[in-house]
C-alpha cells in the first residue's frame, strides 16, 4: 500500500515501522474507513494514516502526517469536539478502547458521520505512547441508526400515550365502579354493594358452618332534622352516622347505607357467639348514634332503632334474612324507638313459623 509515494513500511518518512500496521493497513485499505496511528504528545502528531482518509474526507494522507499541513483535529466538526475528547479520555483512563460517533468536515461537501474504535498503546514503564484507532464511515447507517432511533422514540411516546390512556381508563373504570357500588353523600357501600356483600356472606357460611348477623338499623327523628334545619344538616347528620358506624367495623366486618335514613351492618363468625355479638354490636351503635343536634327551638336528639336477625338460625337465605332484620327494626319503631329488637319480640308462634321456613 502507498500513501503519496510512501510505502506503508516507511510512512513517517522512515522514523516509524510497524509490521502489525503493515498487515492492518493491507486489510483496511480494502475497507470504507482508514487506520491510524499518533503520538501522545501535545499536538498528537499523526505518524500513520491510511488511504482510506481520502476517500472518506477529500484530504490526502500526507496532510496529516506529522501534522504537514493540518492536524486530525481540524477535520472533526467543532460541535462533536466534546464528545470525542470525553470518550478518548474515559477510555484512555480505564485502559480500554473508546468507541465514539462523529462528523467529519470534509474538504467538499456536507459532514458526514465516521464511527471510531480505538485505544492507546502502552510502553514497559506504563507510560502512554500511542493512540491508535480505526474510522469507518457510517453515514448510510447513520441515517438508518437515525431514522430508528426516531421510530424508537415515537414508539416509546406512543406506548407511554398508551399506558396513559390505560391508566385514565382503568380509573375511570374503577370510579364507575365504585360510583355504582357507594353512596354519593356518605361513600359507605350501597344497597346494590350490600346485597352483593350479603349473598357473598351467607354462601362462605353455608359452606364453613359460621353465622351471618345482619342488623337493619334506622335513624330516630332523623325527619325532625330535616324540617328543622333543612336537608343541608339532615346530609350533615347522615354523613356523621356513616363517620360514627365505620369506627363501629372490625376489618371483616360491612356497612352500608340503603337509602334515606337506613343503614344495615353484617358480620359473620362463630355460630355459637353469633347471637351474643350482634347484641353486642347493636348495643354499641345505639350508644353511638345518640347524637345530639343543637336547633333553634332546643336541641334534637337524634338515635336509632335496629333490627338485629342471626343467619342460619333464624332466617334460611338472604331474602328472608333482610326481610326479618327490617321486620324487626319497624317493631321497635312501633313500640317507642331508640333500641334493638330480636326475635325474642316475635310472638312464638311467628317465631316457630320463621324457624320451619
Amino acid at each position: 500500500m502507498k500513501h503519496d509515494g510512501v510505502s506503508a513500511a516507511a510512512v513517517g518518512q522512515g522514523v516509524y515501522h510497524d509490521e502489525r500496521l503493515d498487515a492492518l493497513l493491507s486489510i483496511t485499505g480494502r475497507m470504507d474507513g482508514y487506520l491510524y496511528r499518533c503520538r501522545n504528545d501535545a499536538s498528537y502528531t499523526m505518524l500513520y494514516i491510511s488511504d482510506g482518509i481520502f476517500t472518506v474526507s477529500g484530504y490526502r494522507p500526507s496532510d496529516f502526517i506529522h501534522n504537514a499541513v493540518r492536524d486530525y483535529v481540524s477535520a472533526i466538526h467543532p460541535d462533536d469536539l466534546a464528545a470525542v475528547y470525553a470518550a478518548v479520555d474515559t477510555a484512555l483512563e480505564a485502559r480500554c478502547n473508546w468507541n465514539v460517533d462523529y462528523r467529519i468536515v470534509p474538504q467538499v461537501g456536507e459532514p458526514l458521520w465516521v464511527r471510531e474504535i480505538g485505544g492507546g498503546v502502552w510502553d514497559e514503564a506504563g507510560e502512554l505512547e500511542f493512540l491508535e484507532g480505526f474510522v469507518v464511515d457510517i453515514s448510510d447507517r447513520k441515517v438508518v441508526e437515525d431514522l430508528n432511533a426516531e421510530l424508537l422514540l415515537e414508539l416509546k411516546a406512543a406506548n407511554e400515550e398508551l399506558s396513559a390512556q390505560k391508566r385514565e381508563i382503568e380509573l375511570a373504570k374503577q370510579q364507575s365502579d365504585h360510583s355504582a357500588n357507594h353512596d354519593a353523600l356518605t361513600d359507605l357501600p350501597n344497597r346494590r354493594a350490600f346485597h352483593n356483600e350479603l349473598k357473598s356472606v351467607i354462601d362462605r357460611c353455608s359452606g364453613s358452618g359460621d353465622a351471618a348477623g345482619l342488623l337493619f338499623i334506622d335513624l330516630d327523628r332523623f325527619k325532625e332534622v330535616n324540617d328543622t334545619l333543612g336537608h343541608e344538616a339532615g346530609d350533615a347528620l347522615l354523613q356523621r352516622v356513616a363517620d360514627k358506624l365505620r369506627a363501629t367495623l372490625r376489618s371483616a366486618d360491612f356497612v352500608a347505607r340503603l337509602g334515606g335514613d337506613e343503614f344495615a351492618f353484617l358480620f359473620s363468625g362463630n355460630a355459637e357467639q353469633a347471637r351474643e355479638k350482634a347484641v353486642r354490636v347493636a348495643e354499641r351503635v345505639l350508644e353511638r348514634l345518640r347524637i345530639k343536634v343543637p336547633a333553634p327551638g332546643g336541641d334534637i336528639h337524634v338515635g336509632c332503632t335496629v333490627g338485629v336477625a342471626i343467619y342460619p338460625t333464624e332466617a334460611a337465605d338472604p331474602d328472608t334474612l333482610v326481610a326479618l332484620a327490617d321486620r324487626l327494626m319497624y317493631i321497635g319503631k312501633k313500640n317507642g324507638r331508640d333500641r334493638l329488637v330480636t326475635t325474642d319480640a316475635l310472638e312464638p308462634a311467628a317465631g316457630e313459623h320463621r324457624r320451619t321456613a
